[in-house]
């Protein structure tokens, strides 16, 4: 048995030649999180399978807003204001956070 296998539920399930065989469950995906403030994303699919995902088109997978599956709302937000103070060079670059100075700069690529 492999690693991975150790932490899966396990069940016996007996074959039809009468033998008894280990079935591994497969593990829920987790429900999507903010980059940021680690916020539950709302908008995003969470299903029981990651089949059912890949299934949908992709205007359903995620919303179709710049950071859309990434950011949430108010961390969203606050990039796009950060963007503008640095633009407007009210603000340096260096001056943002760090962890916010990568999804700034992509606002500043785009506009």
């Amino acid at each position: 048995m492999s690693g991975h296998e150790m932490t899966k539920k396990q069940k016996k399930k007996r074959t039809t030649s009468g033998k008894t065989k280990i079935v591994y469950k497969k593990n829920k995906p987790a429900k999507k999180k903010c980059a940021l403030c680690d916020r539950q994303l709302h908008g995003v699919p969470h299903s029981k399978s990651i089949s059912e995902i890949s299934k949908l088109s992709k205007t359903q997978k995620r919303p179709n807003v710049i950071f859309g599956g990434v950011l949430c709302n108010k961390c969203r937000e606050n990039v796009i204001r950060e963007a503008a103070l640095v633009k407007t060079k009210e603000k340096k670059i260096e001056e943002v956070l760090i962890k916010k100075r990568k999804f700034t700069e992509e606002v500043l690529n785009r506009c």
